[in-house]
C-alpha cells in the first residue's frame, strides 16, 4: 500500500508521523471519509469543503489549497490501483509542545490513505439492522457535533455500548434528549410517507451523504423535514434509515426491542438507496 504524507506517497511500512503530534496526543485533527466508485470520488467538493470549514473553525492551518487536495487523493487512489476505495485525508495541527495551547507555529501534518472497498456487507442492506438507543449523549452546544474530528471516542463508546447489546450500531441523543446521530452516520426516519431526519442544531454532522439523500427524496415528491425529533417519534416510526459515504444507505429494522414497521427494510428506504446508486452512476460516468 501507498499512503500519502505531506506532498509525498511513501510504503506502507514508511508512513509514520511523530509521537508528539498533537493528532495523536490531544486528537488535535480533523478528517474527511471519502468513497471513490470506478476511480471517482462521490462528492468531494462537498467533502473538501467541509473539512476546509473544520479546519477554520478549529484554528488549523490549511497547509493546501481545495485544488491540490484533490490532485494528492487521486494520485493515492492511483498509486495504489484502486477503483472502488474508501479513502481517509487527515489534517493534524502538528508537533508541539506538551500542553492544550495552540500559540506554537504549527506545522499541519497532511495523511491520505486509501483501501480496497466494495461496500458494506450485502445482508445489511438486504434485511436490515438492529440499533441501540444508548445512555451516551452527543453536546448539541459544542462546534465538534458539526465536524469530523479526531475526537472520537464518545461514538467509539456508542458503538461499544450497542455490540454489548447484541445490535449492530448505536443511536444518540443529545442532551435535551432528541435524537442525534448514529456512531457513524445520519439518522432518517419515515413517517406516512414523509420523510425526516434531525435538524443541525440537533447536535449532528452535516453529512454529505444526509445532504444528497434530503435532494433526492425533494426530487422524488417527497415530503422532507429537518426537525427536533423525540425518541418516541422514533421508536413509532414506520421506516428507518441511516446514512453515510462508505454505507449509502442502510436500513434500521430494530431498536432496542421494538420492530420498526413490518420488521423488513421498507419501500420509500429501498427507493431512494435505488435513486441514490443511480445519482453515484451518473457523476461516475460524468468523470470517466
Amino acid at each position: 500500500m501507498k499512503v500519502w504524507i505531506n506532498g509525498s506517497l511513501v510504503g506502507e511500512r514508511d508512513a509514520k508521523v511523530s509521537v508528539f503530534d498533537r493528532g495523536f496526543l490531544y486528537g488535535d485533527a480533523v478528517f474527511e471519509t471519502m468513497r471513490s466508485y470506478g476511480g471517482a470520488i462521490f462528492r468531494l467538493e462537498d467533502h473538501l469543503d467541509r473539512m476546509l470549514r473544520s479546519l477554520r473553525e478549529v484554528e488549523i492551518r490549511c497547509p493546501y489549497t481545495k485544488r491540490y487536495f484533490k490532485g494528492a487523493v487521486y494520485k493515492t487512489i492511483r498509486a495504489n490501483e484502486l477503483k472502488d476505495a474508501y479513502v481517509r485525508l487527515s489534517v493534524t495541527r502538528g508537533e508541539g509542545r506538551f500542553g492544550i495551547s495552540h500559540k506554537d507555529r504549527f506545522v499541519p501534518n497532511v495523511v491520505i490513505v486509501a483501501k480496497r472497498f466494495e461496500g458494506y456487507a450485502r445482508w445489511m442492506h438486504d434485511k436490515g439492522i438492529g440499533v441501540a438507543v444508548v445512555r451516551i449523549r452527543t453536546n448539541e452546544h459544542s462546534p465538534l457535533s458539526r465536524m469530523k474530528s479526531a475526537n472520537f471516542m464518545n461514538y467509539i463508546i456508542a458503538r461499544y455500548e450497542a455490540k454489548s447489546r447484541n445490535l449492530d450500531d448505536a443511536i444518540m441523543l443529545n442532551t435535551a434528549g432528541q435524537v442525534a446521530e448514529a456512531a457513524t452516520s445520519n439518522v432518517f426516519l419515515v413517517k406516512r410517507k414523509c420523510v425526516m431526519t434531525p435538524c443541525i442544531n440537533s447536535g449532528i454532522l452535516p453529512g454529505v451523504t444526509r445532504g444528497e439523500v434530503i435532494s433526492i427524496a425533494g426530487k422524488t415528491g417527497l415530503r422532507v423535514v429537518e426537525k427536533k425529533i423525540s425518541p418516541r417519534e422514533l421508536y413509532a416510526a414506520d421506516e428507518v434509515f441511516l446514512t453515510n459515504s462508505l454505507a449509502e444507505i442502510i436500513p434500521v429494522v430494530k431498536i432496542d426491542s421494538k420492530r420498526i414497521g413490518s420488521g423488513v427494510p421498507g419501500p420509500i428506504t429501498r427507493r431512494l438507496h435505488a435513486l441514490y446508486k443511480k445519482e453515484v452512476w451518473i457523476k461516475v460516468q460524468e468523470r470517466a
